[in-house]
């Protein structure tokens, strides 16, 4: 697959999640949106975790956020029930070998032992749980997704040095202007 089949698949792809829970499609979070936003959350987070004195690299946090859905383009975008019955990262691997780029990324991303992949993580997770607010405020039901990642969200938020910005990133949770 090159380069432009992986974005335009990543730009067309609705999040399965959110039309399982009855977003129509044309409203539906695409994968790219997702990946944006993430990247620029992780971007963010890095930064602020530079100002607390802590060695991290916000570019490269933010380009393991925006790679790290990038097989889906490939994969699609596998429900939770197929995600916990599969061995997702090893097919995700492979997507990447078709790409013939990137695929560092995503093992960086998925190993989760580097800062830079910690943050993306988190970043994430935030994404999807603010874009489920988006969606309760416009009717939706979707408040099962937002409650399954604030647990996530909390755990993460209590290993250091990621608990340097906990104040931070709970205010970004309760912000109204997020969830808009």
């Amino acid at each position: 697959m090159d380069l432009e089949r992986m974005i335009v698949a990543s730009k067309n792809l609705v999040r399965t999640g959110w039309m399982q829970k009855g977003i129509p499609p044309p409203i539906g979070e695409t994968v790219a949106d997702h990946s944006f936003e993430a990247a620029v959350i992780a971007y963010y987070l890095a930064r602020k975790l530079g100002e607390k004195g802590i060695n991290v690299n916000p570019d490269h946090a933010a380009v393991l956020a925006l790679f790290h859905d990038a097989g889906e383009s490939v994969l699609g975008d596998l429900p939770k029930w197929t995600t916990e019955r599969i061995n997702k990262k090893d097919a995700e691997k492979e997507a990447f070998d078709e790409f013939g780029f990137g695929k560092e990324l995503f093992v960086e991303f998925k190993e989760q032992k580097t800062i830079e992949s910690k943050i993306a993580k988190i970043s994430d997770r935030l994404s999807t749980y603010l874009q489920s607010e988006r969606y309760m405020k416009q009717g939706y039901e979707v408040k099962e997704i937002a409650e399954s990642y604030l647990p996530e969200i909390e755990n993460m938020i209590s290993d250091y040095p990621i608990t340097l910005i906990k104040d931070f990133i709970e205010n970004v949770i309760r912000s109204k202007a997020f969830k808009e």
